[in-house]
């Protein structure tokens, strides 16, 4: 008979359930904002809920319409929505440790993305880190797209700039990733990272901005290489 699952693997479902409750009305919020700006780029409801369900990416969604709705050309649209979810690929190495390799991880391939990375690596075991992130995964599955269609049907009520709802975005991701931040290469490269994507984005095109901040991962990835090659010549 196997033993019995210690308190540690298994997700405190009510104290999950609340984090998650309180992210996905932000993301609810967000994706509020999202359908407006598409509605007023001339998007119909069934594309605009096409992109949400089928992209599921939030900032690469925005992007997409934004391009779009400042006179860009729809292939630019696409290549710029394409390389911000480029930050899915580091997102999913880094899922990729607790995710089932079977079938699960085609349907949790498409659940990837910032919030459902963050929420999972707040769990404390690999085990709780899969049920974390198929319970925020599933969430922003409803709430995006819900959100989305309810912000183009109500587009030309609101003003999506003055909500200012897409700052609540980067506050709950800093509130889920703080405790990766204590970490002696985790938190500078973080901090590197903020500089260097804090100086490009008035220089670069919409989005890419958050995106060029990734190049803070080359030189400590560089160093820990290096490091690792040394220790093992030791």
């Amino acid at each position: 008979m196997p033993a019995p699952a210690s308190s540690t693997d298994s997700v405190d479902f009510d104290t999950a359930a609340r984090a998650a409750a309180v992210i996905t009305l932000t993301i609810f919020a967000v994706a509020v904002s999202y359908g407006a700006i598409s509605g007023a780029a001339g998007f119909p409801v069934w594309q605009t809920l096409m992109l949400a369900v089928f992209a599921l990416g939030g900032a690469a969604e925005l992007t997409f319409v934004g391009v779009f709705a400042a006179g860009g050309a729809p292939v630019l649209a696409v290549l710029a929505g394409l390389l911000v979810n480029a930050r899915n690929l580091p997102f999913g190495l880094t899922v990729g440790a607790w995710i089932p390799q079977d079938i699960r991880s085609l349907f949790a391939a498409h659940l990837v993305n910032d919030e459902t990375v963050a929420f999972s690596r707040a769990q404390p075991t690999e085990r709780t880190r899969w049920h974390g992130f198929l319970i925020m995964g599933v969430a922003i599955l409803i709430s995006w797209p819900a959100g989305a269609a309810t912000g183009q049907l109500l587009g030309r009520v609101v003003d999506a700039d003055a909500l200012g709802v897409d700052a609540a975005f980067p506050v709950i991701l800093l509130a889920l990733i703080t405790s990766d931040l204590k970490h002696r290469i985790t938190g500078p490269a973080a901090l590197l990272g903020m500089a260097v994507a804090f100086a490009l984005t008035p220089l670069l095109p919409l989005g890419l901005g958050p995106v060029s901040g990734l190049l803070a991962l080359l030189p400590f990835g560089i160093w820990v290489a290096l490091r690792s090659r040394g220790g093992g010549r030791r």
